[in-house]
């Protein structure tokens, strides 16, 4: 039997894909299929929308404060979250005003910060918003950061005196200041040789604990 050349198969290829184009309407091409995306959670730095924020609404019918702040962006933290943040430390935490300026100074907008133009290479969560104090002016967050401690601190502890960012107002609870779970103390590398945490590959971390 006599065996197809190029042009004949070349033909058939191009009447398959007609017919799929048929079949679905060409809507690959010039009737996409549109999707509409809504923003149901939004988290930047641990601890933080968690703490300040009822998940519960304070009056019925309303929206609670936890999933308004999940919803909207960090250009609305200011006239939202901070509210929260006000709120919180002010009445629950019962924080001095000036504490509650500086936590507030902080933490809004809601959103973790790194600024690439520094020379330093360590991470320091919060480093950015308070000038170097937690460690390095890059910010970010380094995988050794345990930042719900530090959230914590901010919030019930003396962290916002300690880094001299407002006077100690001796209203912390200091049985609130840590969650209680320790930083990642696996090795480097596994008996098996494959890496732990802080290891120079990937996936850094090591497996789940």
């Amino acid at each position: 039997m006599k065996s197809p050349n190029i042009g004949q198969i070349t033909a058939a290829v191009a009447l398959l894909g007609l017919a799929a184009l048929a079949g679905c309407e060409g809507s690959s091409t010039s009737n996409p299929t549109r999707r509409t995306y809504s923003q149901v959670d939004r988290l930047a730095r641990p601890a933080v929308n968690e703490v300040f924020a009822t998940v519960a609404p304070t009056t019925a019918g309303q929206t609670g404060r936890h999933q308004v702040n999940d919803t909207d962006n960090p250009t609305d933290d200011s006239g939202q979250l901070a509210n929260d943040i006000q709120l919180f430390m002010t009445h629950t935490a019962g924080r001095s005003q000036a504490i509650t300026d500086a936590t507030k100074s902080v933490l809004v907008p809601d959103v973790l910060v790194a600024d690439l133009s520094q020379s330093s290479s360590t991470a320091a969560y919060l480093g950015v918003e308070t000038g170097g104090a937690t460690g390095s002016k890059f910010g970010g967050r380094a995988l050794s950061d345990d930042v719900v401690d530090t959230s914590l601190g901010v919030i019930f502890g003396n962290t916002v005196p300690a880094l001299g960012l407002a006077p100690d107002d001796g209203k912390e609870i200091a049985a609130l200041t840590s969650d209680n779970v320790s930083a990642m103390t696996a090795p480097k590398h596994y008996q098996d040789g494959s890496p732990g945490f802080g290891a120079a590959q990937f996936p850094y971390l090591g497996p789940p604990q």
